[in-house]
C-alpha cells in the first residue's frame, strides 16, 4: 500500500483552496504546486503556490521534477515529484488528474468540488475579475469539465459546501 493522498479538482471559484486548508487546520500536509502565473492579490509565495517564470518552469520539466504538470491559458501547473511523495493533499487541474500513473491511483481519493455556477461566479468577482475573465474561465471550465468521470467524491451543491463548513 502506498501513500495516500487527498487530490481536490473543480473549476474556478469552486472552493478547492478553502477545502485545502481546512485539511491542513486538520495537520494533513499540503502540497504547494508550482506555477508560471502571477500571483493574484493575497496570494503567499511558498503558501498559495510556489510562484516561478515560465522559464523556470520549464527547465524544471527538462529536469524532470515534476509529477504532474499542466498548461492552461498561458501558464503552467505542476505536482513537483518531492510533494507527490511527502504531500498529503493537492490541487489539481482536471487534465492534471489524467497524468496520475496507474500504480498511484488506487492510493488516491479525488474530491470533485463542483459547486453552483451563482456561487462560483460570486467568488470568482470577488476576486476582482472583469466580466471578460469570468465567462471566458466560466466557458473554458464548462468545457473542461463537461465529461469529466474520474472522481470518488462529488460536491455538488450549495448545500453540501454549507455543511462541510460547518463541519470543520
Amino acid at each position: 500500500m502506498g501513500h495516500k493522498r487527498i487530490i481536490l479538482v473543480g473549476p474556478a471559484g469552486s472552493g478547492k483552496n478553502f477545502i485545502r486548508e481546512a485539511f491542513a487546520k486538520r495537520g494533513y500536509t499540503i502540497d504547494v504546486s508550482y506555477t508560471s502565473r502571477s500571483a493574484r492579490e493575497g496570494e503567499v509565495n511558498g503558501i498559495d503556490y510556489a510562484f516561478i517564470d515560465a522559464s523556470a518552469f520549464i527547465e524544471m520539466v527538462r529536469n524532470d521534477e515534476f509529477y504532474e504538470y499542466v498548461q492552461f491559458g498561458p501558464s503552467f501547473y505542476g505536482t513537483s515529484k518531492y510533494s507527490w511523495e511527502h504531500a498529503d493533499v493537492f490541487i489539481m487541474e482536471n487534465e492534471g488528474i489524467k497524468k496520475i500513473k496507474k500504480k498511484d491511483r488506487n492510493d488516491c481519493v479525488i474530491i470533485y468540488v463542483n459547486t453552483p455556477y451563482k456561487v462560483r461566479l460570486e467568488r470568482m468577482k470577488a476576486r476582482g475579475w472583469d466580466n471578460g475573465k469570468i465567462w471566458k474561465r466560466i466557458l473554458a471550465d464548462k468545457a473542461a469539465f463537461e465529461n469529466f468521470t474520474d472522481y470518488d467524491i462529488e460536491i455538488s451543491s450549495e448545500k453540501h459546501v454549507m455543511l462541510w463548513n460547518q463541519a470543520l
